[in-house]
């Protein structure tokens, strides 16, 4: 047995994981057959001039009656939704919202521009200004992670970022407050992002456009997002703590 760690409270945190996992791919899988539902309603059933409303809104959130609209657009997206993930706004809406405006492409790398922007400022929260905080409200949270975080950092960050079971917010601030080094917490969090950022993209892209194909791309993409978790813990390298 690892000293300082009960079985029972193992066994615990590993049912609530997986209560956790199970109940997000209840809530992803809701928000893609919503997307879906505004794809089919889109494309057989609204009215022309509703149509032309959404295309016409789309533009001018593109930034289309400026000049270099685009990049201006884009530009104020990131800082705006990087500043929002920053004080707690979930980052799939984002990602959902960034496809819806922008196609798939450029709306995954606004989402994730704007994703690592809030990650780097909670971290820099949890580590400068909420540290204090953070010990003493999560006092039992942070020294199991810290724990953690000594034996493998890359990698707890790294499955914590996959599919992420508990809340984005708070694993920023553990990782600030228990001084994961910032280049180490960025490129594992940059990893972890991707593939659910190109799943929101997909449904918000597909919805607003009446792409259905591009939403059952998002289910696709959904499904190999835990098909690479699963990998993940089945392959993680052997100084890896068990997931």
């Amino acid at each position: 047995m690892t000293p300082g760690i009960n079985p029972l409270s193992k066994n615990i945190g590993d049912q609530d994981a997986k209560t956790g996992l199970t109940a997000d791919l209840l809530r992803f899988c809701l928000v893609g057959l919503l997307f879906l539902g505004l794809a089919l309603v889109i494309r057989q059933g609204m009215a022309d001039d509703t149509q032309q409303w959404l295309v016409d809104l789309r533009l001018f959130l593109q930034g289309s009656q400026l000049d270099n609209g685009l990049w201006v657009s884009s530009m104020l997206f990131v800082l705006f939704t990087g500043a929002a993930i920053s004080f707690g706004v979930p980052r799939l809406w984002v990602s959902g919202a960034a496809g819806a405006i922008y196609g798939v492409v450029l709306g995954i790398t606004l989402a994730m521009l704007a994703s690592m922007i809030g990650a780097a400022s909670v971290y820099l929260m949890g580590r400068r200004l909420l540290g204090g905080l953070v010990e003493r409200r999560f006092a039992s949270q942070l020294m199991r992670w810290r724990r953690r975080f000594q034996q493998n950092a890359f990698w707890w960050v790294l499955y914590a970022r996959l599919f992420p079971f508990a809340n984005a917010t708070l694993t920023s601030l553990l990782c600030g407050s228990c001084q994961v080094p910032f280049s180490l917490y960025l490129s594992a969090s940059l990893i972890g992002f991707i593939p659910l950022t190109f799943v929101f993209a997909s449904f918000g892209s597909g919805g607003v456009k009446g792409n259905i194909n591009q939403v059952i791309l998002g289910f696709g993409l959904l499904l190999l997002a835990l098909v690479v978790r699963l990998l993940f813990k089945k392959f993680r390298p052997k100084s890896s703590p068990a997931l």
